[in-house]
């Protein structure tokens, strides 16, 4: 696990803002107070209400090897990413992750995520292929939904440091102060039933829009 959460392991997340740049452009984060407030307002929220019970929902599928189950919740997360920008980046990455994993630790689980993304049944996306590598490795729920928090909430860090006049300090005590918030984050999505999952966040999706069409632009997303 530690391996492929670390930025080295390459599936391109180096190269995706997740719609942070164009809020930078907008104005509307510029400070670590206003990075910090980002992480909690937006990050947290998607993180507690979709990404984590998703990630969850696909984790219990795959364990069952429920492939039809997996496949509808594979649709599902491409579904709920109203920007082609957002949504192409959680593919590509998962289709990544996906290929160099069936390279490094080869398994049927891996095998038959392949197949069913040949046979166009399946992206798959991230969250899915990110459930199946911590079910072949026995990683435990919880540290699975921790992981995933953690890259989701550094990831943005990481980036800030090439789009704002935020230094690497400065980029590290948002951090803490975020992952602070981390074991709140698990409880709440844990709570969360496949009915009521989802999250609304019209700001990202605006911010993410725009991005496709700037004129300028460092990161893919």
């Amino acid at each position: 696990m530690l391996q492929t959460v670390d930025p080295l392991f390459p599936i391109g997340s180096y190269a995706h803002s997740y719609g942070l740049e164009e809020m930078v452009a907008m104005g509307l984060v510029t400070t670590t107070d206003e990075l910090a407030k980002y992480l909690t307002n937006i990050v947290s929220l998607n993180l507690s209400q979709f990404e984590l019970p998703y990630l969850r929902f696909t984790y219990e599928s795959q364990s069952k090897e429920d492939w039809r189950a997996a496949v509808g919740l594979d649709q599902e997360i491409g579904a709920s990413k109203l920007s082609a920008e957002i949504r192409t980046a959680s593919a590509t990455q998962g289709q990544q992750r996906l290929q160099l994993l069936g390279k490094l630790r080869p398994c049927p689980a891996f095998e038959m995520l392949a197949t069913l993304r040949e046979n166009k049944e399946m992206t798959p996306h991230h969250i899915t292929v990110f459930a199946a590598e911590r079910i072949q490795q026995s990683t435990p729920l919880n540290a699975i939904l921790a992981s995933w928090t953690y890259q989701a909430l550094a990831a943005p860090c990481s980036a800030a440091l090439k789009i704002m006049r935020v230094g690497q300090e400065g980029a590290q005590l948002v951090l803490t102060q975020a992952l602070d918030t981390l074991p709140e984050i698990v409880n709440d999505s844990l709570m969360v039933e496949r009915d009521w999952a989802g999250a609304f966040n019209p700001l990202l999706d605006i911010a993410s829009d725009r991005h496709e069409r700037a004129y300028a632009r460092l990161f893919i997303s």
